[in-house]
């Protein structure tokens, strides 16, 4: 007979219990994260050299590539353009209006502004690499690049003078691969840092060319390029091909009144003042220039020296002025102006007070500083041997320098000078990264 098992009942009141912990990505990423960087963290501390040039090159690369599919027009640009001197008629247009408007020293310029004087115009520019521009009158130009490269560095200005006579002087290229350049009929001249040229484009005499006052350039128009030295220029014709490349004569060095030279006279019109250059191989003559603008927008003597050089000159009024000598050979054909040297004439009527200066605000802008302060109604302020043409009639008066020269510490200079020949002086340090 054979057995039978029976499975044993389940007792009775038994209970089964199972327990559990519930974890989310969330909480697998945050565990995972800090894994990851406790391993970075020992990798470096192994190898600090190698990581950080990765990590380098990484965000390089990131930033290069949010630039590529940022905006196109903005993200490369550091800074715009601006206007530091303005004299008489000067417009603006921007590319997407129709109207000019008036132009101020809040006009920031950016790619396809168009910038024009009128004939008692003069207008002076600083670029986004130290560039500045100075337009006589009649003159007509448009900005086609003005900016810096936010990953090299590389700073690139471009700008067509459509008409009329350009003065312009680069700045220092502080980084590789910047350019500056300048077009002019059909010709495009690509100028080496620290230059100084001038440009004529007049389509309606069919005159076109560029004069290297310093520095160097490179032409071109059409196949042919020229390479441009000191007191070199090219000049062509529309109507025929190529360049022609000519020898100019050089500007005079001016001797006295030396720059930033002081006179002070109980009787400034009677008071006469000997003005000394030196003489220069090949000139015939000497044009010479006396401006209470350092633009030479307007002049009060204007006379063609014969067989000297020097000068007296006397009649001037109590005021600041700026002189200026050209060279003439004996074609006729005259050099560009020397710099210009400036100089005060002061009546003598110090009262022994110090003059009225303070400064509220300065501000940098790369390798060039802002300057906003107050002085005395009818005061002449100088920063770091420049006038400042921008002082309203209450005394307030703001400032952009020329580039700073060097990186690191720079000391700023402000002088102001009141009508009563009173001075003071403030100097800042400023420091460039």
């Amino acid at each position: 007979m054979g057995i039978v098992t029976r499975p044993p009942a389940p007792e009775q009141g038994r209970k089964v219990e199972v327990e559990w912990t519930t974890i989310s990505y969330r909480t697998i990423a945050l565990y995972s994260s800090l894994g990851l960087v406790i391993v970075g963290l020992i990798c470096y501390l192994i190898a600090p050299n190698y990581f950080s040039l990765k990590a380098e090159s990484a965000l390089r690369a990131l930033t290069a590539g949010l630039v590529r599919t940022g905006e196109k027009e903005a993200a490369p640009s550091k800074r715009e353009a601006h206007f530091v001197n303005i004299d008489g008629a000067v417009r603006v247009k921007k590319p997407q209006s129709p109207q000019w408007m008036n132009a101020d020293y809040n006009t920031a310029l950016e790619r396809g502004d168009f910038v024009q004087t009128g004939s008692d115009g003069v207008a002076r520019i600083i670029f986004a690499d130290g560039t500045n521009y100075l337009l006589k009158p009649n003159s007509l130009i448009v900005v086609e690049e003005s900016g810096q490269d936010p990953v090299t560095r590389a700073t690139h200005v471009a700008v067509q003078v459509t008409s009329g006579t350009v003065d312009l002087a680069t700045g220092r290229f502080e980084a590789p691969g910047s350019t500056s350049q300048v077009s002019f009929s059909d010709a495009v001249a690509s100028l080496g840092q620290e230059s100084r040229a001038v440009v004529q484009n007049d389509p309606r005499t069919d005159v076109h060319q560029l004069t290297i006052d310093a520095g160097n350039a490179n032409v071109t128009r059409g196949s042919m390029t020229l390479s441009l030295g000191q007191y070199e220029g090219v000049k062509f014709s529309s109507q025929q091909p190529g360049m022609v490349r000519e020898k100019v004569i050089a500007p005079p060095s001016l001797i006295s009144p030396v720059n930033m030279a002081l006179t002070v006279a109980k009787d400034p019109r009677s008071t006469q003042i000997e003005f000394r250059w030196s003489a220069v191989a090949g000139a015939t003559a000497y044009h010479f220039m006396i401006s209470p603008s350092g633009m030479f927008s307007n002049l009060i003597v204007d006379k063609t020296i014969r067989g000297w050089t020097s000068v007296d000159i006397s009649g001037l009024d109590e005021g600041v002025y700026y002189w200026a000598v050209a060279s003439i050979d004996a074609r006729g054909t005259a050099s560009q102006p020397s710099i210009a040297n400036r100089f005060n004439l002061v009546q003598q009527v110090s009262t022994g007070h110090e003059a009225f200066l303070e400064i509220t605000r300065i501000i940098q802008h790369g390798s060039v500083v802002e300057i906003v302060g107050r002085t005395a109604p009818g005061s002449t302020v100088i920063i770091n041997n420049e006038q400042v043409f921008n002082i309203a009639p209450d005394g307030t008066f703001r400032h952009f320098t020329a580039p700073l020269p060097s990186k690191g510490s720079n000391e700023i200079t402000i002088t102001a000078q009141d009508r009563h020949g009173n001075t003071k002086t403030i100097r800042k340090t400023v420091v460039i990264e």
